[in-house]
């Protein structure tokens, strides 16, 4: 390519304003020098040189050097392309259009570009080195990342094209081998050689471009045109390679890998250590159909990115060699991942996914969670200034737990000269194991979708907001789903298995999978601590809330083992036992206290007694008003 003979041309590409020569000059040691001949406009010239470094990479078209500029020391970044391989009108139309996108760039997570030249033999551009290699050396030198690892390295691509979008460009090859680091640990996104500029809103582009394992389905169709998805698919390749280890279609032959694209054939290993955000947002990405992908925001505002707590800017070079150490993924995560600890918005962007899955789209299951009606137990309650979600402004998620009390039944807490077995504890030989099981952690996401609670006994449950409920045993191999009771029915319970249940209970099974993983958290060991539940429990059916309410002051849980559970915001709570004619108390401190039912109101622990009042005071109320719903002379058997 002459930038000489065409001087007006490679001027109007983006080429330098002055026209070059070099020399290529070999000195008696092994450096190579290139000299660069500078005409400039008043026709004086002047002589830039560089010293030729190390081979850092090479391409298709391209190799990678790393140059030093001997007047300014400055260390740089060469791409040089021989002039034979630009023999095609084409691969140099390529090669001006790489340079005047490039050249226009300047963003903190791109590489940025400083200067391009040619001599007799090859075209030189001048880019910022990034002295840590790339992320393709990373997973092979790593294997895996931690997912911390992940979250930190996607913010940063998900900026630089976010930036991309704001001056019309796709870039058309994200992988991890155009995905550097620089001496900061600072992420730059680099080959703009099959980038394109879109000219208006809406344009497409047809051309088949890009690397095998990372190009989206819509480009290798060629006919449909691709627009600014596909780097968000290319990003979702790059999620899966770097938790899992290797790129999700890969295959040692090409054609089958476009062949599993088209037809988005992958799958997680068995044992993947993955997140459910995680593995959720992996598969949002890598749909079919471009506009069902999540937008960047989409991404950034994901429970996998925002889940709470704080992603590092950059990570320790460390990390270059060997993982992370539990000290310092800690310090991120210890206090941000506990359910009390996570902001409101995380579970609203979480369980909102569920509106983009295709199974929701059937007119039935879209009115399946509609806002609950003013017969709902919610709306039934203001009366005694109980929550209304449908007057929930900001359309969150209110997330409350009783996990300031730790539950163990091999443990006893004292409390004065009490000692009292956790809770209603299961170890107790007086108690039937139904009797023994309340409210752990709840999240109140009645805004949109309903109540989702953990029990004690391991149990995941959801009071959807129809009224219906369903839930898991311990270990999620099945569920039981609860029909609303009517007047012409009581409640019946349905035993499902995850594989096999009711096409029409579709969403509410996937939103009780998604409760149980939020409310569990990513501790995968945390699942394996329940046992499976006895033989008497499956007889009688496993637990669950009945009904629930939220005042000014507490929220209040009514299980089917005839417990009530109030937890106050005051982290005080009650709980009591109809059939064991018990009040559990804890206080402020996380002390708990046992009283007889009987005479608990007379008490002289005065703190206790007030909120044993109100607790009653609620319970009249819900008791009346269930009275007034229901038809005569039908008695309140619950």
């Amino acid at each position: 390519m002459d930038y000489k003979s065409h001087g007006q041309e490679a001027i109007s590409q983006g080429v330098p304003l002055h026209s070059t020569t070099s020399q290529r000059v070999e000195e008696q040691d092994p450096v190579v020098i290139i000299e660069e001949k500078i005409i400039h406009p008043n026709g004086e010239t002047s002589i830039r040189k560089y010293s030729k470094g190390k081979l850092l990479g090479k391409g298709g078209f391209a190799k990678c050097y790393e140059f030093v500029n001997l007047d300014t020391k400055k260390t740089l970044a060469a791409k040089v392309i021989h002039k034979s391989s630009l023999s095609k009108s084409r691969a140099k139309q390529k090669l001006l259009s790489e340079i005047k996108i490039h050249k226009s760039l300047n963003h903190p997570n791109i590489v940025k570009f400083e200067h391009v030249f040619e001599d007799s033999d090859s075209v030189y551009i001048l880019l910022e080195i990034c002295s840590n290699q790339t992320l393709n050396e990373l997973i092979k030198k790593r294997k895996k990342l931690h997912e911390l690892e992940v979250q930190c390295y996607v913010v940063q691509i998900i900026n630089a094209l976010k930036y991309l979008r704001e001056v019309r460009v796709i870039h058309r090859d994200l992988k991890l081998g155009n995905l550097f680091l620089n001496d900061k640990m600072e992420l730059k996104v680099a080959d703009f050689g099959l980038a394109a500029r879109l000219e208006f809103d809406g344009e497409k582009r047809r051309t088949v471009c890009g690397t095998p394992n990372y190009i989206a389905p819509e480009v290798l169709d060629g006919k449909i045109g691709h627009s600014y998805e596909v780097d968000i698919w290319s990003l979702g390749v790059i999620i899966y390679t770097l938790i899992i280890g290797r790129p999700p279609y890969e295959t040692p032959d090409v054609k089958t890998t476009y062949k599993k694209i088209k037809t988005n054939n992958y799958s997680f290993p068995e044992n993947a250590q993955i997140s459910d955000p995680a593995r959720n947002l992996i598969t949002r990405i890598l749909n079919l159909d471009p506009a069902q992908r999540p937008s960047l925001e989409d991404i950034l505002n994901h429970p996998f990115i925002s889940y709470g707590g704080v992603i590092p800017k950059t990570l320790p070079i460390s990390s270059l060699n060997i993982p992370l150490p539990a000290s310092y993924i800690s310090q991120y995560t210890s206090q941000s991942r506990s359910t009390s600890n996570l902001s409101s918005q995380v579970l609203s962007d979480k369980l909102n996914l569920m509106n983009t899955d295709k199974v929701y789209n059937s007119s039935q299951e879209e009115n399946l969670m509609k806002e609950p009606s003013s017969k709902t137990l919610q709306g039934q309650f203001n009366k005694v200034g109980t929550f209304n979600s449908t007057s929930n402004p900001n359309n969150q998620a209110m997330i409350a737990t009783t996990n300031d009390v730790k539950y163990d039944s091999t443990k006893q807490f004292a409390s004065g000269d009490r000692m009292l077995e956790t809770g209603l504890a299961a170890t107790s030989s007086l108690r039937t194991p139904r009797a023994d099981v309340w409210v752990v952690s709840w999240v109140d996401y009645s805004s949109k979708y309903g109540l989702g609670y953990i029990l004690s006994n391991g149990c995941a449950g959801v009071f959807f907001n129809d009224s219906t409920k369903a839930v898991f045993e311990p270990n999620g191999r099945y569920f039981e789903y609860i029909e609303k009771r009517t007047s012409e029915k009581t409640e019946e319970a349905k035993t499902y298995t995850m594989t096999n249940y009711p096409k029409e209970l579709h969403k509410k099974a996937v939103l009780l999978q998604h409760f149980k993983s939020y409310l569990e958290g990513e501790n995968a060991q945390k699942k394996k601590i329940y046992p499976d539940l006895d033989e008497e429990s499956k007889r009688l059916g496993m637990v669950y809330v009945r009904k629930w309410l939220k005042t000014k002051h507490a929220v209040m849980f009514r299980l089917t083992n005839k417990i009530v559970q109030v937890k106050f915001t005051d982290k005080t709570e009650i709980i009591l036992s109809s059939e064991h004619k018990i009040v559990v108390y804890t206080n402020k401190k996380g002390e708990r206290s046992e009283y007889p039912l009987a005479t608990a109101m007379d008490d002289a622990n005065h703190e206790m007694a007030k909120r044993l009042k109100y607790t009653k005071d609620i319970l009249t109320n819900m008791l009346n008003v269930n009275q007034k719903d229901r038809e005569p002379n039908k008695e309140d058997n619950e």
